[in-house]
């Protein structure tokens, strides 16, 4: 990866937050008929934020992958330890979920780890079609460990209620951002062909 393409990375990313972030606001303020969401400026602080954490969480992906690919040599096995983890990580979004809002808005709130699943399931098909196939079990594991990861702050607020449609919005700003760079992954890291 060369400079220019991780400052293009970056900044994307920060970009592609922010807008998402301000058109969930003003949409899901539109439905809902009142303001959720406070001012343009704390709109856009948290687009920017959580496009910052889902750099982060990328960033400790690429780590992460590197690592465990050396521990774990065999594909087959690392595919599997990668859905192990997966399973772990939804099952523990599913518990907290169920701890943190039992009583009727639990249905409601164990959308959160459904959306992150199946929008991780869309995201993984088509990184394997872009790149191949093999390259579906780790996005996966991506879409769902980092996201999960990186939301945990919005789903567990020191005890409070969160609004569903901010957690919402903070997944969905995730997830994009999460799509975008997985998504991205194979062009940044391409060697360039030298012409003879």
């Amino acid at each position: 990866m060369t400079l220019k393409k991780l400052i293009f990375w970056f900044w994307s990313t920060l970009l592609i937050g922010a807008v998402t972030a301000l058109a969930l606001a003003y949409l899901f303020e539109f439905i809902v008929g009142e303001v959720i969401f406070g001012i343009f400026t704390g709109r856009l602080l948290l687009g920017l934020s959580l496009a910052a954490i889902a750099e982060l969480g990328f960033f400790s992906y690429l780590i992460f992958n590197w690592l465990s690919r050396g521990l774990i040599r065999n594909r087959n096995w690392y595919h599997i330890f990668l859905l192990g983890l997966v399973a772990v990580v939804l099952g523990n979004l599913v518990y907290l979920t169920f701890i943190k809002f039992k009583g009727e808005d639990f249905w409601i709130y164990l959308l959160i780890p459904v959306l992150i699943t199946v929008v991780a399931l869309v995201i993984s098909q088509v990184k394997a079609k872009w790149t191949q196939p093999i390259a579906f079990i780790p996005t996966l594991f991506f879409m769902v460990a980092a996201t999960t990861l990186e939301a945990i702050p919005s789903i567990n607020i020191m005890g409070q209620e969160t609004p569903f449609l901010i957690l919402l919005q903070n997944i969905l700003v995730l997830l994009v951002c999460n799509g975008w760079q997985i998504l991205q992954l194979h062009k940044w890291v391409q060697k360039p062909n030298k012409k003879s």
